[in-house]
């Protein structure tokens, strides 16, 4: 079999499958299910400085072509993360992970970051500026040149 490991900046991973933020929740609830060290690494739920509840519901409706999401970043809030998920994770998963982080202005960005990178088991930060349905008329914090 052909070598799978890959460099993820300065990094190596056994083998390049990364579920997706969002995707994946911190990991921990699918080890019940099967070995999650399979996998190269991956990126957890969307973390912002200060808990979301996110959303009323319904947050995901059915389409034609697949399905519509608006979960509105629902997370414990940074501190909650390193006080309660990391720990959760690090007895099932045994390697770096990337934090995806998420925020309202470059301060809560800034926060958020500083804080994830100062934990051992987080390897990669991801920033993400995209995420439309939190507030601001629907507009990603990425689309504005000031941010």
């Amino acid at each position: 079999m052909g070598r799978l490991s890959v460099n993820l900046c300065g990094i190596e991973l056994e083998n390049p499958v990364i579920p997706a933020s969002g995707t994946f929740g911190f990991g921990y609830e699918f080890a019940e299910i099967y070995d999650i060290n399979i996998l190269g690494t991956f990126s957890f739920k969307g973390t912002t400085k200060d808990a979301r509840f996110g959303n009323p519901t319904p947050r995901i409706a059915e389409c034609t072509a697949g399905m519509i999401n608006a979960v509105g970043l629902q997370n414990p809030g940074v501190d909650k993360v390193i006080s309660e998920e990391l720990p959760k994770l690090k007895k099932v998963f045994h390697k770096p992970v990337m934090a995806n982080v998420s925020g309202f202005s470059v301060e809560d960005y800034a926060y958020t970051c500083e804080k994830l990178d100062k934990e051992k088991q987080v390897g990669w930060l991801e920033v993400n500026v995209s995420c439309p349905n939190v507030h601001g008329g629907g507009m990603s914090f990425g689309t504005s040149p000031k941010a």
